[in-house]
């Protein structure tokens, strides 16, 4: 397996123990896993320094970068100031442990907000909120020297109550031009960004804060996390963009019902096709 121009494949963990899967990844030449804390077996609080130490020392031996997921219920832009704080506190504690591990980023989804009295005010005011605490968090950041990656998320449909911050390009370009920090990157996530304003559209605009890429299909209208070439995700030109903006990072499976090297082997397959065309 050859990734395009040096990015590394890797594969999201969620419900197992990470520690289960360092053997099947370096057999099967991936060189990154996704922490999620979201899984029972991944709960931030059952990282303790014993369970660090064997984590940097399976990452050593086998070759493997760390990265970690927030649970996507993290979100410091909330109105209810002591929901709010709960969830600053939390990410403080993982910027924290992915010091301990050594993790290349943290990857974040932006946070939520109620519509009422009606939603691009709304959207707004959380914008404001989040990058009011976002600042505090970075200082953090810097010192421990920890980047955070902001995912794009699925759009909810026109109707809901609540909606998602971060689910089209106005978000990300707002977020980034108000905040320059070095420790502020953007996460690709291919399967939301089809239902949305598309792969490319994301990497056109935010090419020089990539850091990280989920990778998995759908057909537009449902998040399906299919394997790669199921859906509709445009593999071929996402491969030729990657290749063009000379993107080193992980290239993260979040592909269902299918191998993490499996997935990795179809998304290859693209890269393969550029190569092979190149004269």
């Amino acid at each position: 397996m050859n990734p395009g121009l040096g990015a590394k494949f890797g594969f999201n963990v969620f419900d197992q123990p990470p520690e289960n899967f360092f053997e099947y990844a370096s057999d099967k030449k991936l060189k990154h896993i996704e922490i999620n804390l979201t899984g029972n077996h991944s709960i931030l609080q059952s990282f303790d320094n014993k369970r660090i130490r064997k984590l940097k020392k399976l990452a050593a031996e086998n070759k493997i970068k760390l990265s970690i997921h927030l649970p996507y219920t993290v979100n410091i832009s909330d109105i209810i100031g002591p929901i709010r704080n709960g969830s600053i506190t939390y990410l403080k504690e993982c910027i924290l442990f992915a010091s301990k591990i050594k993790a290349t980023h943290i990857t974040a989804h932006i946070g939520s907000f109620y519509w009422f009295p009606f939603e691009k005010y709304m959207r707004r005011k959380a914008l404001h909120r989040f990058l009011k605490y976002l600042r505090e968090i970075l200082l953090l950041c810097e010192m421990h020297n920890v980047k955070i990656a902001l995912e794009n998320v699925v759009p909810i449909p026109q109707g809901s109550e609540f909606y998602l911050l971060g689910d089209n390009i106005e978000d990300f370009k707002y977020i980034f031009e108000n905040v320059d920090s070095k420790y502020l990157k953007f996460c690709l996530d291919t399967g939301h960004a089809n239902m949305g304003e598309g792969v490319i559209s994301y990497i056109n605009n935010f090419y020089d804060k990539l850091i990280s890429v989920h990778f998995h299909d759908n057909k537009g209208t449902n998040d399906e996390h299919l394997p790669v070439g199921k859906g509709t995700v445009p593999w071929l030109s996402l491969a030729e963009e990657l290749e063009v903006i000379k993107y080193r990072g992980p290239l993260v499976s979040e592909c269902r019902n299918i191998n993490p090297h499996e997935a990795a082997e179809l998304f290859q397959s693209y890269f393969n096709i550029i190569k092979n065309q190149t004269p």
